[in-house]
């Protein structure tokens, strides 16, 4: 009979057991959502998973008493754009000039655009690629939930290949005689500027161990120094001068009889006779016309 007593408490006991366990397999248990345009590793305390977490729900288990637990590691999947600016003292924060230098020492400014995409995931190499970004890069925790953490191409990038990139382009622009040489090869169809700055750029990003993909670069708003410029406008005058004189000379040359030189010489003192009235004095120029005797250039009108 005393057998009979305890089984339906036995029973109960067996049953709240077995829900114990549910409840605490349950707490076991934390979904974190991925976005449509993120994937997702899960870092755990003793590194990374080899898994990939594409968009969903992502169950990475709950924290320990102390606090240790799982963490969501998550990158947006679409390609990221790097603007690599080198701008004068004006354009930068902490006022240096970052131009680059053609061979001649002149300073040209220049704009960079690179476009990087992440390793194609759906390869095994690119899986394992993927993996080495993710431990290349510092991932920074979300303000909502601090078990979720983001990271970004550009960080690794940032932190892992843009001194080298940097430096592989300012090599590029020196090895340019002057600026116009590089706005020509900027232009040109092949082996151009932005090839070249491309074939770079890809060299730094393997032997940096970035697995980070080039899909494109293009440069732009390329602009000499203003002394360059200047001088350039300086000796566009200098040639227009020179041919305008030449003109003139060649003109005054095809007069055997020399009239036109007398004429044209007329001309110029008469408006230097002009400029120097107009101080209110009187002015007299005294010349030699080619003939024998001495002339007096008339004063002009109201003088």
């Amino acid at each position: 009979m005393g057998f009979h007593f305890f089984r339906p408490l036995l029973l109960i006991a067996t049953l709240l057991m077995a829900l114990g366990s549910l409840i605490l397999g349950a707490c076991d248990q934390s979904y974190q959502n991925i976005s449509p345009n993120y994937i997702g590793m899960k870092l755990t305390p003793t590194g990374y998973e080899d898994t990939i977490y594409t968009p969903g729900q992502v169950d990475i288990g709950t924290t320990s008493q102390a606090g240790q637990g799982n963490q969501l590691v998550l990158i947006q999947r679409s390609g990221v754009e790097i603007k690599e600016q080198f701008l004068g003292k004006d354009g930068n924060k902490d006022g240096a000039d970052h131009r680059c230098l053609t061979q001649d020492q002149n300073p040209m400014t220049l704009d960079v655009r690179l476009v990087l995409a992440l390793p194609d995931y759906s390869t095994p190499q690119g899986k394992k690629d993927l993996k080495t970004l993710f431990m290349l890069g510092n991932p920074t925790p979300m303000q909502s939930n601090n078990r979720i953490l983001v990271l970004s191409a550009e960080s690794v990038y940032e932190q892992q290949a843009q001194l080298q990139v940097r430096g592989h382009i300012r090599k590029i622009c020196s090895q340019y005689p002057d600026f116009s040489s590089a706005f020509k090869s900027f232009g040109a169809e092949k082996e151009n500027l932005t090839d070249r700055i491309a074939a770079s750029v890809g060299t730094v990003l393997v032997e940096q161990g970035v697995p980070l993909r080039l899909v494109g670069v293009q440069v732009s708003n390329m602009k000499p120094d203003d002394s360059v410029v200047e001088a350039q406008v300086a000796q566009k005058a200098a040639e227009a001068r020179t041919a305008a004189i030449k003109t003139l000379t060649d003109f005054l040359d095809q007069d055997p009889t020399g009239t036109r030189k007398m004429v044209y010489r007329m001309q110029v003192l008469q408006e230097l006779t002009r400029t120097a009235n107009a101080n209110g004095h009187n002015t007299i120029f005294l010349t030699d016309l080619g003939g024998q005797s001495t002339g007096i250039l008339p004063l002009p009108g109201g003088h």
